[in-house]
């Protein structure tokens, strides 16, 4: 499993390399993790080291910042650090797995001949269809593409990877971990996520005004590259605060095991975004029988049925988003029951076990036909 980043860092990605490495391992594929040396900003360190973390061989890579300035595919074209030696490492293993578009460990392990997968968490159709270099390099580092939403799958086609090679494998949690238990507090309201203006945390503090009564948000997830949106995110809730109406906690990054906790205990989980893959924090909020409100972008309609085992609102809509919080709030046995739909869907269709057996099935094909 090779990835930018690797826990401490917290993220989606991060959270899913994590439980498929363990699970894997567990079942008897050897598998060992790949990162950049990174600290919590995501800024790389030019000394490289070998840990154990979770009885899996973590690798840290050392890596420069090829262009000293805000990362930009639109500048790196996807390769943003010059790595120090990693390819002898690559060679004790049968199978490279990718995660992330950040192509630069890919780049740089080119002449590596390995089976290799580029298993894509969310990828910015846009920008790829405009940029020749970035779609001809994702369309040459790699044999296999995981997708990890349905709509992911027809975007690889439309750029030219052709669907032979594209296998559909959604993101997946740990369901003996994220399940039902204590009972909802009242009118707790809850976001997970990095505080990255693509999650619209914005939109979410600034909806509270419209709502008639009072609430607690809790806020968790770590900063994001964007220093300045973090800091106006910090104002944003400062200044609701002052309002005296509704009380906002930001209680940073946490441990899978404490946030469990927040999910169980939340009436509500809100996930306003503007762009996504396949967020694993819908999962895990459902999975908790905790009704979703959310934005119908990326895979999130492949997971939420409008009213169903969720609420989608259109983006950036402060209005339709406190309407939906008013409805839910005001409707227990509404929340109650979209909250079960969603867990018996995660159970069925998402659970870690089920993911693992496919990735065991694409490793399998793909050193057949190597």
């Amino acid at each position: 499993m090779v990835t930018p980043c690797y826990c401490p860092v917290k993220g989606g990605t991060e959270t899913t390399v994590r439980n498929l490495a363990i699970t894997l391992d567990k079942n008897g594929i050897q598998t060992g993790v790949m990162a950049f040396n990174v600290n919590q900003n995501r800024k790389p360190e030019w000394q490289g080291k070998t840990e154990e973390i979770d009885g899996i061989t973590v690798y840290r890579i050392p890596a420069l910042d090829w262009i000293p300035i805000k990362h930009s595919h639109r500048i790196t074209s996807g390769i943003n650090f010059i790595p120090g030696r990693f390819t002898n490492i690559l060679k004790k293993y049968d199978i490279i797995h990718f995660h992330e578009f950040e192509l630069s460990l890919p780049f740089f392990s080119f002449l590596v001949k390995k089976p290799k997968i580029i298993h894509l968490h969310g990828i910015d159709y846009s920008f790829l269809k405009k940029n020749h270099i970035s779609r001809f390099l994702l369309k040459h580092l790699a044999h296999i593409y995981i997708s990890i939403s349905k709509q992911m799958k027809k975007d690889l086609v439309t750029l030219g990877i052709p669907e032979n090679r594209i296998v559909y494998l959604p993101n997946s949690i740990d369901t003996n971990l994220f399940k039902p238990q204590a009972q909802k507090e009242d009118n707790l309201l809850l976001f997970v996520g990095r505080i990255s203006s693509g999650k619209g945390l914005h939109v979410l503090i600034k909806s509270l005004r419209y709502l008639k009564e009072s609430i607690r948000l809790a806020i968790i997830g770590p900063p994001d590259w964007d220093i300045n949106y973090y800091q106006s995110i910090l104002r944003l809730i400062e200044k609701e605060n002052q309002k005296g109406k509704h009380e906002i906690s930001y209680f940073g990054a946490m441990e899978q095991t404490e946030i469990v906790k927040w999910y169980q205990k939340a009436s509500l989980f809100i996930l306003p975004s503007f762009v996504e893959g396949l967020p694993v924090t819908v999962l895990e909020a459902l999975s908790c029988e905790t009704p979703v409100i959310a934005t119908p972008v990326g895979g999130i309609p492949e997971i939420i049925e409008n009213h169903e085992t969720g609420i989608l609102v259109k983006q950036n809509d402060h209005g339709r988003l406190a309407k939906a919080i008013q409805y839910l709030l005001e409707n227990r046995d509404v929340r109650s029951k979209i909250g079960r739909a969603g867990q018996k869907r995660v159970m069925k269709e998402y659970s870690l076990e089920i993911a693992s057996k496919k990735l065991c099935e694409i490793y399998r094909q793909l050193e057949e036909s190597f």
